[in-house]
């Protein structure tokens, strides 16, 4: 090859194309927004609505709504444990969520005939309308809102007519924006801030007002949301029926801020703030300003109204009222800060008197400093959005804290000003009622009007002013920032802090008018753990579901009252309030808590001073000693330090209770214990009390009466993962090498010595370990599959075989496993056995026996139990026992026969001890032959179904299908009769042991029919000529379940029916009603135990044709000709989205390139397993957790999974087809491969059979789970997440290739020896293995617990992820990979973490000074103020420049312990952490960092060491080496630093303890530290070079490489960035240089002069936050990923014309992410052929030696990248050959056309590449595009065949070549 042709091979475009392995919708339980809303069942009555109202409280809950980044979760609370279910999931949605609004009344209407309407996918009630409430979900970026609704069926994030987000609406406000900011384009990528105003909806029939702030305060636009006809699904609005509607957005109004910003003035908005208004009045130079001042006027570029920091609606008015929190522009304007809390304005001292007393004679007038100059504003507007008008009714100016940040709503009266320091409360009418001080920093943002007086004579009771908590409750010292509440009732509203602590917030009103209303804080003593940082607060506490949530609390309470003492006859208090808490954290997980409040109860109070407060502060924590004294006189309690108080401690306030003490201590218990009692500080009384009984004292009001919190229980919990950081490949446990001692004492499983399998594996496979988390809910995440070495250790232990090719089948109750032989003749036999405690299989040897003989119903031969095993073909085998000491197993085999009948049916005895001389314990009792059906011909036996036993009728049913069309059924019936019955229908077998008792069996046969010669011509017309137009029977099954499943509801109300079986006390039939239109929750048996008698046996047939028909066993037995199926449906085999009963034909679209047929189907039961113990709550929600599913296997290998849900009352169970994004059918690339070996002679010319075995395997009790094993071409399970069916890939360890064997699964078996411990939970699986074709392993697994853990999530994708919690914030993890450290059984990490603390400041409340002392300081303080002051007169400087302020600003950050105390304030402490992953990363060792050093980069790597002048070989040795930077107490007033620390892992001497006392005690050895005073270390790398390994160190701008020599390290080269390195990712020796604000740079390491060369760069000054390298071939691109969640991808080609002579890196492509990644990893891309492996390693090297040219080709030579977002979601960015990327970019542009998306959003403009506001002048306004949206284009998998067929044709392709295309982008993209 010509040099010109291989640097064109080497620069040839890389087609990339990003997937995402799981949302952040389905991989997490995270939420950032919460909501209760009635989605999939109807609102309640009117009377229900609301509080006031009345009713029952018998209304059903409503959904739980969730949103985080671009996904939308739907769940259902469960009514008896309060189960949270997940109804529906929509992922990936083409834009991020970032505000979540419910519509009440959103959607509804009556059926057209005048009953309701029936096509209407909400309408559930029968005779009545139905509403349903709408969602607005509004979307960052770009200002668009979109209200939408649910579509029907409601499964999954649905494709094609099904399952999306409809909209009714889409409000794209971008161009409003536009108009609006003039030109500016920064504002376009603010968040929408949006408050809804639905208070009038359901009283008045008001439209709701909807109103949104735009570009962070630029302008207001308002719009109502009317009633507008909803069309049916497929139709027009013209053609659509106008009684049913939807809310649609009318024309957005755009407020006239400016017009408005002149009409606020000051104005007298309270008594309470005339103080604010006189300051506000007088000007800050001494003049004298009007009163009536307007906000807007005055040279101020702007609208008015400043930046608006948010909006909210008042209630309690007729016309929408909105109130705008926002700044003044005539005080500095922009948003509040830190910096800006220490300016305090300056007032004259007397604000009354004449002009003439004021500085008449030029006397400066005597000032104070007072409260903050730049205090918020709060402004009431009335909006008409009909009229276009808007007023402005009222303002407080300047009134408001700096710091507040939020409103609240009052829920009738008024509006919550939320600060971090402060609560104001503020009524409708603009007036302030009170203010509360959260912490003694209180003071230091409000404005002056709320400022407390500063000495006594100026109180007044009827003054409102910031005050400290009422006593007798303690000051508080918490701040609220990242505090969420919500109300509860009129008067009480619940606080979560951002920790997650909980608190009380209630109003305590006075019936005097004139006195003020008092707010008051109190804790509950319950923390929310595993939060990390709480998210969102949603609270449903309305009366009318006050039954539903009293039966959560009802035992609990009954508990509570049963551990009262019992001399304690005071009774409980009525419960006030009782309701739903659900609090969310994108961080971590999510909680669902159930609480009550009871009715305010009165306080008693004792005598206790302010001085014995104050100085019970040691060590941060209030400690109240209680009051013992009779009299009730005051304890005095000085301190040691200091017994001098000043006068300001001295002053007298309320007094406490006793009771305050343990109240106290809990506030600051840094523990999640649950108090489930009524709060310590309030003593419940039986006398009614006054709430509002508000008594006075100076400086501190006091309350009489409080609301306890009676219960708080935790219901559920959703494990979320949080933010994903960087990860690393490793395992992470095995079954350890053990001594036979260490076998008895850890109970393990299997011996070396006496059983066939071994524990000691050879190899472990690899798990993908990512940090996850934040604070206490951060930890790792393990990225795993069933299959392989996991946490649980689930491979007890395996073995190789060899020519087994049949299936597996398990015989418990004989304790026998039998596994077919691949020449059809016999089986092998093991059998399960203890011996000395240890579980084990043996095998038994098989020898001819000529003694065992047995009856014969007409045969013609005889058959022995051990010929059977040894000479027959096994088909199907199952046990029964009927209850009864008798056991017998049934076999199905296939044998030689001279009349053409080689199929039997075999009944052996295992209750006896067999005397045949074999050891198998079994003995032939029944043979029956399989004749032929007369009439007709069965031909060759196609496929036959699992057994299904009756134990009402004791038979075994069996289905087989035959070549010619026909399945017949066959029952097989055990009979116990008495000696003295003579007669018997069947063959009789006397039992040994049983003296007077025989056992007859008799085989009954019921044929179904298919296709028959007398069919006319005409009923051939009816259907589709040809292939699909036969009835041929190709796929069958028998399967349990009751009756009532298939039968339609009768026409009554459910509530009607509800009511009725409660007043007859008997069990609920079927409580389905109650969660309509929700999946199938199985038929609600629970309610009748475990009794199995109602349930039945069905068959389902599926025919050619598409048909699938369901018919009742029992119509077979009566008349299989007269039959008629019970259910039916078409489309099954052709990928329906539903499959739907209907009595008549109906015409359905077949596809018409393929001739696809059912090969097999399976109808099982996905969810929780039922337990045999006694029935309770969360039993009852095992059941509603069950789905009722079919999976479809398809002729061409497809799998279609349908899930079982019921839409209306009188409808029958309909199937929805569940997307599951997984290609399943055979890939052409194992195709190849066969035939590869078929031509080199490895593989043999197989007849092809037409028997097929079954690969559909239903299992039961696996860890407590139901579910379904698919052994297909890429063998899956089917288990539930939360009741919602997904799959889990099944991977094998050592497994051979793809392409030799049909699939690499061959045997599997749920049925284990009933001697063994893990009989109920664990399994078999035969695979076939690396080595000679035709052989296998057997590996016995101990269940799936690592998937269905209590931390386990399944989130779709193939992978399940095992969450470990850990309590810190992982930063980053390696493996170390040296085999002297980590072993296959010891696997050893490394972790950087940091612990989130929360720092105590409880020296700020005391400093220890007298008061001498404090004074002087003051004076000293002053006299340098006014030095200063003078000195700016006299130098002419301004006195608001910076350096005089420095001294104003220490005064303000005083904590003032009238108000409050200091709060705590969070802290971060880093540490190194030594890890064994083999005991769930406990912590071996760990080294903790300085103070105020931050851990920034850690890397697991070699160096060489080198020494100079030395003639002895260098030697390599492993480190782990971590970067650090210094950050300063105070700031960073200077340049950052760093350290460079180099750790060894070290043996330590001894033995270790418990468990691990097999292994050497580790730790980690500071061999070095190297100071960097460039800049903070945040990068490390490892650099080979001529086999010499090297250090490459990015600090600050710089980078430099370090060697490794004489025990320090060295630089030996260099090369300096432009800004800050970000990161550094090296391939050989190239350089790929992230900087932080200055894109990407490659360089290059030449070793003959060591020295760093540029290459070329990117020449945009592009924001990095993380690179990476992907591959094809010769072929590479760089990957950045930048501020904007973009994607950009370079080549380096000097020879294109864009590279400006190579200097310049080449953008070959670009696409919008739409998250956040902090680090992009590489990973090698499989192939479809190694993808069912675990142990990649040793079956690529299997691979090879099968064929030599494996691995030359560009596809088998790629690499990609794989990144964690900070959503919590994991994708890969992988390379596509040329002709796959044109072909999928074709299909994702026919695509995004043609499929109906979520929420009416385009994921063409979502992908979209956004530029830059800062520096946008840069880059080229050209887009690249050029990369595959995978989340869209596998989309195309779950769609029906005649759609897939339709999309190939449009583009001149095939759906087979698309399949395959999506196949390998699949396999390229997966982790593990």
């Amino acid at each position: 090859m010509s040099s010109n042709a291989a640097s064109a091979t080497k620069t040839a475009p890389v087609h990339p194309a990003i997937l995402s392995t799981f949302g952040p919708g389905r991989g997490s339980g995270s939420s950032e927004f919460s909501a209760w809303a009635y989605l999939t069942r109807p609102r309640p009555k009117q009377k229900h609505d609301g509080d006031n109202d009345g009713g029952d409280g018998d209304a059903k809950l409503p959904n739980l709504v969730t949103a985080h980044a671009n996904s939308l979760r739907i769940y259902t609370v469960l009514p008896n444990a309060g189960t949270l279910a997940l109804t529906a999931v929509y992922d990936n949605l083409a834009g991020t969520i970032c505000s979540l609004d419910v519509i009440p009344f959103g959607t509804g209407g009556n059926r057209q005939d005048g009953t309701g309407d029936d096509d209407d996918p909400f309408e559930i009630s029968e005779g009545e309308s139905s509403c349903f409430d709408g969602l607005l979900l509004g979307f960052a970026g770009h200002p668009r809102l979109s209200v939408v609704y649910p579509s029907a069926p409601m499964v999954g994030s649905g494709v094609g007519t099904g399952g999306v987000l409809l909209a009714s609406s889409i409000i794209d406000l971008t161009p409003v924006l536009n108009e609006q900011s003039m030109g500016g384009a920064s504002y376009l990528e603010q968040d929408i801030i949006v408050s809804v105003n639905t208070s009038s909806t359901s009283a008045n029939n008001i439209d709701p007002t909807v109103s949104v702030v735009l570009g962070g305060g630029i302008t207001i636009a308002s719009f109502t949301l009317h009633k507008g006809p909803r069309p049916r699904e497929g139709l027009s609005i013209m053609n659509s029926p106008s009684s049913t509607w939807w809310r649609v957005a009318s024309e957005p109004h755009i407020l006239p801020l400016a017009s408005l910003a002149s009409k606020v003035r000051v104005v007298d908005f309270g008594d309470a703030n005339k103080f604010s208004a006189a300051s506000t009045s007088v000007n800050m130079r001494g003049g004298r300003g009007t009163s009536g001042t307007a906000v807007g006027t005055g040279p101020c570029l702007g609208h008015g109204f400043g930046d608006i920091l948010d909006v909210a609606f008042l209630s309690g008015f007729t016309e929408s009222t909105l109130l705008v929190l926002h700044t003044n522009p005539k005080k500095g304007g922009g948003r509040p800060w830190a910096g800006r809390l220490g300016r305090t304005a300056e007032v004259p001292l007397s604000t009354v008197g004449d002009d003439d007393k004021t500085g008449g004679d030029g006397v400066v007038l005597e000032t104070i400093s007072t409260g903050t100059k730049y205090g918020l504003s709060l402004t009431a507007i009335s909006l008409s959005v009909h009229q276009k008008r808007s007023v402005v009714l009222w303002s407080l100016l300047d009134a408001l804290p700096a710091d507040a940040w939020k409103l609240v709503p009052h829920p009738t009266d008024g509006v919550l000003v939320w600060g971090v320091n402060t609560i104001v409360y503020a009524s409708s009418l603009g007036k302030i009622k009170c203010a509360l001080a959260t912490n003694g920093f209180a003071k230091i943002g409000c404005p002056n009007g709320l400022l407390p007086p500063s000495f006594e004579s100026s109180y007044r009771s009827t003054s409102v002013y910031l005050e400290p908590n009422p006593s007798p409750l303690p000051k508080l010292s918490l701040q609220l920032e990242g505090a969420q509440v919500e109300f509860v009732t009129e008067n009480i509203a619940l606080v979560c802090l951002g920790n997650g602590s909980l608190h009380s917030l209630q109003f305590h009103r006075s019936i005097d008018i004139s006195s003020p209303t008092v707010m008051s804080l109190s804790p509950l003593t319950h923390r929310v753990g595993g939060l990390g940082v709480a998210s969102c607060l949603s609270i449903l506490a309305k009366k009318c579901h006050a039954n539903s949530v009293g039966k959560f609390l009802r035992a609990h309470e009954a508990v509570a009252k049963y551990e009262k003492e019992e001399g304690n006859n005071v009774p409980d208090p009525e419960i006030q309030a009782s309701g739903l808490l659900f609090l969310g954290s994108r961080m971590g997980d999510c909680t669902l808590l159930a609480f009550s409040m009871n009715i305010p109860t009165l306080l008693i109070t004792s005598g206790l001073d302010e001085n014995e407060e104050s100085s019970m502060f040691e060590s941060g924590k209030r400690k109240f000693e209680a009051n013992k004294s009779v009299s009730g006189s005051n304890r005095s309690n000085k301190r040691n330090k200091d017994n001098n108080k000043s006068g300001d401690e001295n002053e007298n306030v309320t007094a406490e209770i006793d009771i305050l003490q343990l109240e106290e201590e809990d506030l600051y218990r840094d523990t999640d214990e649950v108090d489930n009692y009524a709060t310590s500080f309030s003593v419940v009384s039986n006398e009614d009390s006054d709430v509002g009984d508000v008594g006075s004292s100076p400086l501190r009001r006091s309350i009489r009466s409080l609301s306890v919190c009676r219960t708080i229980l935790a219901l559920d919990s959703l494990t979320g993962l949080g933010p994903l950081g960087p990860g690393c490949y490793g395992p992470v446990a095995t079954c350890p090498s053990l001594t036979k001692n260490d076998n008895e004492t850890l109970h393990l499983m299997t011996d070396i010595s006496t059983s066939m399998f071994n524990s000691a594996f050879s190899s472990a496979a690899r798990h993908y370990i990512m940090p996850c988390g934040f604070g206490a809910s951060g930890g790792l995440v393990i990225l795993t599959t069933p299959g392989r070495d996991n946490i649980g250790s689930s491979i007890l232990g395996e073995s190789d075989l060899c020519n087994m090719e049949g299936a597996v089948f398990g015989l418990p109750r004989s304790n026998l496993v039998l596994l077919g032989k691949g020449d059809g003749a016999g089986a092998i036999v093991l059998r399960g056995v203890v011996r000395e405690g240890i579980e084990e299989f043996e095998e038994i040897e098989l020898e001819e026996d000529k003694s065992d003989e047995m009856e014969v119903d007409d045969s013609d031969c005889l058959l022995k139990s051990v010929d059977v095993l040894r000479k027959t073909k096994l088909l199907a085998v199952s046990e029964v026992s009927f209850g009864s000491k008798s056991v017998f197993s049934v076999f199905f085999v296939e044998s030689p026969s001279s009349n053409g009948n080689p199929y039997s049916i075999v009944v052996m005895s295992s209750d006896h001890d067999s005397d045949s001389g074999s050891d198998i314990n079994l003995e032939v009792v029944f043979v029956h032959r399989i004749s032929e059906v007369p009439g007709s011909v069965h031909g060759k036996l196609v496929s036959i179904t699992p057994m299904v036993a009756d134990k009402k009728t004791k038979a075994l049913s069996i289905g087989c299908v035959w070549s010619s069309g026909h399945a017949c059924v066959y029952g097989i019936s055990v009979d116990e009769q008495q000696v003295d019955s003579t007669k018997a229908v069947g063959a009789k077998h006397k039992q040994k042991g049983a003296e007077n008792k025989t056992v007859s069996f008799e085989v009954s046969e019921w044929t179904l029919v298919g296709n028959t010669p007398g069919k006319s011509a005409k009923a051939w017309e009816d259907q589709q000529k040809g292939f699909y137009g036969s009835d041929n029977i190709v796929a069958m099954d028998l399967f349990s379940l009751p009756r009532q499943v298939f039968d339609a509801q009768s026409s009554s109300s459910p509530y009607e029916k509800m009511h009725e079986a409660c007043a007859s006390s008997s069990p609920l039939p079927d409580p389905l009603p109650s969660f309509l239109p929700d999946r199938l929750s199985m038929h609600g048996t629970w309610c009748e135990g475990h009794n199995h008698s109602q349930e039945q046996i069905f068959v389902a047939i599926c025919r050619r044709s598409g048909k699938l028909e369901i018919y009742d066993l029992l119509d077979l037995e009566r008349s299989s000709e007269d039959a008629s199926p019970i259910w039916q449906s078409c489309g099954c085999s052709h990928g329906a989205s539903v499959l739907a009963h209907s009595d008549q034909v109906i015409k359905v679209r077949l596809p018409e390139s393929h001739q696809v047929e059912a090969a097999e189907i399976r109808v099982f039961v996905t969810g929780p397993s039922l337990s045999l113990d006694d029935e309770n709550d969360a039993e009852r929600d095992a059941w509603m957790l069950r789905s009722l599913c079919i999976l479809v296997n398809t002729s061409l290998g497809d799998l279609h999974l349908y899930s079982g849900c019921k839409r209306s009352s009188n409808l029958n169970v309909e199937f929805t087809r569940i997307p599951l994004g997984n290609v399943s059918r055979p890939s052409e690339e194992a195709g190849r491969h066969l035939t590869k070996l078929r031509r080199k002679g490895i593989v043999s010319e197989s007849e092809v059979t037409e028997f097929r075995p079954n690969r559909l395997h239903r299992f039961c009790a696996i860890s407590g789970e139901d579910g379904l094993f698919a052994a297909t071409q890429r063998p899956l399970w089917f288990v539930s997440e939360r009741g919602t069916p997904t799959v889990v890939s099944h991977k094998s360890r050592h497994v051979a290739p793809a392409g030799g064997r049909p699939v690499p699964v061959s045997g599997f078996s749920a049925a284990m020896p009933t001697l063994f411990q893990n009989a109920g939970s664990g399994f078999l699986t035969l695979h076939e293995r690396i080595g000679r074709i035709g052989s296998q392993r057997l590996t016995l697994y101990s269940g799936l617990d690592d998937v269905f853990s209590p931390h386990g999530v399944l989130p779709g994708g193939g992978i399940c992820v095992q969450k470990v919690p850990l309590g810190v914030t992982v930063r980053h993890i390696e493996f170390i990979d040296d085999t002297s450290v980590s072993t296959s059984s010891r696997p050893i990490y490394v972790m950087l973490i940091s612990r989130e603390i929360e720092a105590d400041q409880s020296y700020l409340n005391d400093d220890g000074l007298s008061p001498e002392e404090r004074q002087r300081i003051k004076e000293e303080k002053e006299a340098a103020r006014i030095k200063k002051q003078v000195e700016a007169d006299l130098g002419g400087f301004d006195i608001e420049q910076e350096w005089v302020e420095e001294i104003e600003r220490e005064d303000c950050f005083e904590v003032d312990r009238n108000l409050g105390f200091a709060p705590l304030i969070p802290q971060r402490k880093y540490e190194v952490w030594l890890v064994d992953a083999s005991s769930q990363f406990s912590v071996l060792d760990k080294y903790e960092l300085n103070d105020f050093e931050h851990g920034t980069a850690l890397k697991s790597l070699f160096l060489t060491n080198v020494m100079e002048d030395s003639d002895e070989t260098p030697v390599k040795s492993l480190f782990v080496s971590v970067g650090t930077s210094f950050i300063d107490q105070d700031g960073e007033d200077l340049a950052s630093k760093g350290r460079i620390l180099l750790f060894q892992v070290k043996k330590a001497k001894g033995k270790g303890q418990g468990v691990d006392r097999r292994h050497t005690p580790l730790h980690l050895n500071l061999k070095s530290e190297k100071e960097i005073t460039v800049g903070p270390v945040t990068s490390l790398s490892s650099l080979k070079s001529e086999d010499t390994y090297r250090v490459v160190v990015g600090a600050g701008a710089e980078v430099t490489v370090e060697q490794w020599g004489s025990g320090k390290l060295t630089q030996v080269g260099f090369y300096h960035a432009h800004m800050q390195v970000q990161e550094i990712v090296l391939f050989k020796t190239f350089f790929l240089l992230s900087d932080a604000y200055d894109s990407l740079h490659f360089l290059v390491w030449r070793e003959s002069d060591k020295s760093l060369t540029l290459l070329a760069k990117d020449y945009e000054p592009t924001q990095v936050f993380a690179a990476g390298l992907i591959s094809r071939g010769g072929a590479m691109a760089f990957v950045c990923h930048d501020d904007r969640q973009n994607l950009k991808f370079f080549q380096y080609a000097p020879a294109d014309a864009e590279a400006r002579g190579g200097n310049k890196l080449v953008c070959r492509a670009d696409v919008h992410l739409g998250s956040q990644t902090t680090a992009l990893q590489s990973h090698w891309c499989q192939s479809s052929l190694l993808f069912n492996s675990c142990t990649m390693p040793s079956t690529l090297a299997a691979l090879k030696q099968q064929d030599a040219l494996f691995g030359r080709l560009e596809d088998d030579q790629r690499f990609a990248v794989t990144f964690g977002t900070t959503d919590g979601s994991v994708g890969s960015i992988i390379s596509l050959s040329e002709p796959t990327f044109w072909r999928l970019t074709a299909l994702q542009s026919v695509m995004s056309n043609a499929l109906e998306s979520n929420c009416a959003l385009s994921h063409r403009a979502w992908r979209l590449f956004r530029r830059s506001t800062s520096r946008g002048g840069c880059r080229n306004n050209d887009r690249k595009k050029g990369v595959i949206d995978g989340d869209l284009v596998i989309k195309f998998v779950d769609l029906a065949l005649y759609e897939q067929e339709d999309l190939a044709s449009s583009i001149g392709t095939t759906v087979g070549l698309l399949m395959d295309n999506i196949l390998e982008m699949q396999c390229a993209a997966s982790l593990i």
